[in-house]
């Protein structure tokens, strides 16, 4: 799961409850706020790309 840490209460809350029900990791990333476009200043998500060829073993 991923976060930054600059993500809004709410946000927050909402992670601990995924993270608590399903388990796995969280991922925080600094200054990445919400992962929109506008937030991220891009479209590009190496960090999740990366995350998913890992599992891919690939």
């Amino acid at each position: 799961m991923f976060t930054a840490d600059d993500e809004e209460e709410e946000g927050k809350k909402s992670l601990k409850i995924y993270h608590n029900a399903l388990g796995g990791r969280v991922i925080e990333l600094k200054g990445r706020g919400h992962y929109t476009l506008e937030d991220m200043g891009t479209d590009k998500f190496p960090e999740l790309l990366n995350e998913v060829l890992k599992i891919s073993n690939i």
